[in-house]
């Protein structure tokens, strides 16, 4: 897909989920885009709301935030959405498969036992400080923008949720070099072993 004249080659979508229950944190959806140079492209920082699934009475996925999922999944065509199983969830993978069947869309798991605030600064601190993360302005728009502003590492208890997602989606993404490493003219052989025949080497100061 094409941003403008960026061509993007990969994508990570990352899901904080979270019950929805009073009091508890943001269940965080973040989509994270990278160019072919390695530049990150937040292009979805979403709280999915409700009840985690709403069931008829034969037990098909009726609502609930994996629906919500799923119509993201369709509109940006989302390959694989990795969830964050620690806490709360640790079931939800199995209910998100069998809400997205049929797009195609794959889904994997990540559990994390790193202190949450380290995760953060050390997923976001490099794109950050090199200038090479940018976010679409829905994403500044929403909550993201203050977690990032008020945020400090010393504290423990504080509103970190789509930070912590966006973290998440950027540790899920390969890094990539947008040039040539070595010498382009080199001349590469098939075998690096030397000549069967060869017993004496020269060496020139």
């Amino acid at each position: 897909m094409w941003l403008g004249s960026t061509q993007i080659v990969g994508a990570v979508a990352y899901w904080d989920c979270s019950l929805g229950k009073l009091k508890s944190d943001a269940s965080a959806f973040s989509l994270l885009l990278t160019d072919q140079r390695g530049h990150l492209y937040w292009h979805i920082a979403e709280a999915m709301t409700g009840e985690l699934a709403e069931f008829d009475s034969k037990d098909r996925i009726i609502g609930g935030q994996v629906l919500q999922v799923r119509d993201l999944v369709i509109k940006y065509n989302i390959a694989r959405v990795i969830v964050e199983t620690n806490g709360s969830g640790g079931f939800v993978p199995n209910i998100l498969k069998q809400a997205l069947k049929g797009t195609g869309c794959g889904v994997g798991e990540e559990h994390s036992s790193t202190n949450k605030q380290k995760r953060i600064l050390d997923a976001l601190e490099s794109p950050l400080s090199a200038r090479f993360l940018w976010a679409h302005v829905d994403v500044l728009r929403g909550p993201l923008w203050d977690q990032m502003r008020d945020f400090n590492p010393a504290i423990t208890d504080q509103d970190d949720d789509y930070l912590d997602s966006g973290a998440g989606a950027i540790s899920q993404t390969p890094v990539r070099i947008g040039r040539i490493v070595g010498k382009p003219t080199e001349v590469q052989r098939d075998d690096w072993r030397p000549d069967a025949g060869v017993h004496e080497v020269q060496v020139d100061y």
